[in-house]
């Protein structure tokens, strides 16, 4: 009786392993999409908690260093469109405010200097783009740190680190990325539309000195990592004004600001031009 049950038991067991084996690919692919599925929601969490924490840290910059009159900017990060990216950056405004450019203290540029010594300036598009200039070693650094210091997939808003001159480089070509949820330089995108560019002319520029400088924008293209301005900016800019698009007379110093496309190839690019004339 203890062998006939012995076999039972002995049968039962290989079955068992039998069926395990057969279903050990499912087994396998299931723990494979738990995983892939753990995984993505993790990096979208992270995502967001990064977006979350530099849309933070640039609120406070620009409401720390508004103007001593108390009002507040215009521009702010949250936005009401189903997809949380406003489109052109006229739907972030909650208020007319002068943009900051036009009221900070020297004490607030001071300030500025000492929470980050790369800084050289506040870049201020009214409406759409309020915030401090950096100007590191390499181009790598600010692609993935904050203002402040902190690692984050928004970054900062940087110089070309061989425009070692700063803002007094015949052609300045600045950098920033463009976020799905709006920030950085993610509105640059409306320049491609001649309309808004006339409703947005000028790139107001306060230098880390307490200066002023008044660009105003003329052109603008969809692009790649490789066009010609880029080129210009850094290694001839004395050709500025020849290869330059519909260039306005008299200009005597350019500005580019430059950002990536969404849902295009990785090299694309958007890029905007300004100008300044010295009186």
């Amino acid at each position: 009786m203890r062998k006939l049950f012995g076999k039972k038991s002995n049968a039962s067991n290989v079955a068992t392993k039998h069926l395990i084996r057969r279903h050990i690919p499912t087994i396998c692919l299931v723990a494979v999409g738990t995983f892939l599925i753990t995984l993505g929601v993790l990096t979208i969490l992270n995502f967001e908690f990064e977006a979350a924490a530099a849309r933070n840290e640039y609120q406070m910059l620009r409401e720390e260093f508004a103007d001593v009159s108390g009002s507040t900017l215009a521009v702010n990060d949250e936005f009401s469109d189903d997809t949380g990216v406003a489109p052109y950056g006229d739907e972030v405004v909650s208020h007319e405010a002068s943009p900051i450019s036009t009221n900070l203290r020297n004490l607030s540029l001071e300030e500025l200097a000492r929470i980050n010594n790369n800084f050289i300036g506040w870049i201020s598009i009214r409406n759409l783009i309020e915030y401090p200039v950096v100007l590191g070693s390499d181009n790598n650094r600010y692609l993935r740190t904050t203002f402040s210091g902190e690692r984050n997939s928004a970054g900062a808003i940087f110089m070309d680190y061989r425009n070692q001159d700063g803002f007094d480089e015949d052609v300045i070509l600045i950098y920033g990325h463009n976020t799905t949820d709006g920030t950085m330089f993610s509105q640059l995108v409306g320049y491609l539309d001649p309309a808004f560019m006339e409703r947005n002319p000028e790139v107001i520029i306060t230098t880390r000195a307490g200066e002023t400088l008044t660009f105003r924008v003329f052109a603008a293209r969809q692009t790649n990592a490789y066009d010609y301005a880029y080129a210009v900016a850094l290694i001839v800019p004395h050709r500025a004004a020849d290869v330059f698009p519909n260039v306005p007379d008299g200009a005597s110093q350019f500005m580019i600001l430059s950002t990536c496309t969404r849902g295009g190839e990785y090299d694309e690019r958007i890029i905007v031009f300004a100008a300044r004339k010295y009186y």
